[in-house]
């Protein structure tokens, strides 16, 4: 008998199964995923989530190589804002425009830049040059894709916490590690809607200890005087969480009086040549420190305003990096100082000789 046409047993065996990420299997609830409606399934998906978030801590090999990573990475919107309006040249001195607030920090490339943490450093000459590889590159591309997705897959959650109406330890619990893990990031889009549904939806219904409820209305605060610039929220959010807290209270206080030295001290950049210091504040953590930098960018701007205004030339350009926690490169680049640079000397404005008046030059010319 000839063989029966059609699809053997087996046959379709022969094609590959679909390879589907674990946090990509769900879709966001807004648009209609109603799986992750039962409540294991949540618990579930959660475990998945924090599963590849410690593969992501794993493998940055260490405390500082963890904290290189989120420093590079780039989750926010400043790429594809233009540079700092503010240039100051050596004839006037002073900003011939004013700067631009922008909602994420300009620091960051203050610390690092996207290939400076996973790259291979040469020192010529006494500076030092960062030659980024083709493998640092790709693994930092591939960390920041991770990052990314565990940023996604906990939104899809959280959609779900919300239309599921839970307000239980899980749901606390998750948005407590949702908060962290996008502040590093430096995400408001993830943090910020995460830290107003905590404190007025589920707080409301289960309680927050003090140590969470403190800690949470601190990155409240922070963000609202940092990122937003708005003070007086800052206070109000301060007065009605009762806040008694160092870091707040320097903060607020150095933002007031536009103390770049206070602020320099909480977010612990240090001056210097390099241009690129960065160590934990003393009393700031590291998920505080995040939210402080965003005010770094325009506290600097203002700190170079008053240097165009008050001097004509400086001495020592080590001063002046001290000064602003960022080198001379550093300065000419992200922030386009067109002062001059005479061997160490910082040449802010030049004098310029005045013309002899009309009296001086009849009498020089009858003589």
């Amino acid at each position: 008998m000839p063989p029966l046409r059609g699809p053997a047993s087996g046959a379709w065996g022969r094609l590959r199964p679909v390879n589907v990420d674990p946090l990509e299997v769900y879709g966001l609830p807004s648009k209609g995923e109603t799986r992750l409606s039962d409540f294991k399934t949540q618990e579930r998906y959660y475990g998945k989530i924090v599963e590849r978030y410690l593969e992501f801590c794993t493998d940055a090999k260490g405390r500082d190589g963890l904290l290189q990573r989120f420093a590079s990475m780039d989750l926010s919107d400043k790429a594809n804002k233009p540079p700092p309006a503010w240039r100051a040249t050596a004839r006037g001195g002073g900003p011939s425009s004013a700067p631009q607030r922008e909602n994420s920090s300009s620091s960051a490339s203050t610390y690092s830049s996207p290939s400076t943490s996973a790259a291979s450093a040469a020192t010529t000459g006494g500076t030092v040059v960062v030659v980024p590889t083709p493998e640092s590159i790709a693994a930092l591309a591939a960390a920041s894709r991770d990052l990314t997705m565990v940023l996604a897959a906990l939104r899809k959650l959280r959609e779900a916490i919300v239309a599921t109406g839970r307000a239980d330890d899980f749901a606390t619990q998750v948005y407590l590690f949702c908060i962290r893990l996008a502040i590093l990031a430096k995400h408001h889009q993830s943090y910020h809607p995460a830290i107003l549904h905590l404190l007025r939806s589920i707080h409301r219904r289960r309680p927050l200890n003090s140590a969470e409820l403190q800690e949470v209305a601190v990155y409240r605060v922070l963000d609202a005087a940092c990122r937003r610039g708005d003070l007086a929220e800052a206070y109000h959010l301060r007065c009605l969480y009762k806040l008694r807290n160092t870091t707040v209270d320097t903060a607020l206080r150095a933002l007031a009086q536009d103390d770049w030295v206070a602020l320099q001290r909480l977010v612990g950049i240090g001056g210097g040549s390099s241009g690129s210091g960065h160590a934990r504040g003393a009393c700031a953590d590291s998920h505080q420190v995040k939210l402080l930098e965003y005010a770094v960018h325009n506290m600097r701007v203002h700190t170079l305003k008053c240097f165009g205004r008050a001097y004509l030339r400086l001495e020592d350009v080590g001063f002046l990096e001290a000064s602003t926690g960022l080198g001379w490169t550093g300065l000419q680049k992200d922030y386009n100082v067109g002062w001059e640079l005479d061997a160490k000397a910082v040449v802010i404005r030049k004098m310029q000789a005045k013309a002899p008046g009309p009296a001086a030059t009849t009498a020089a010319g009858s003589k």
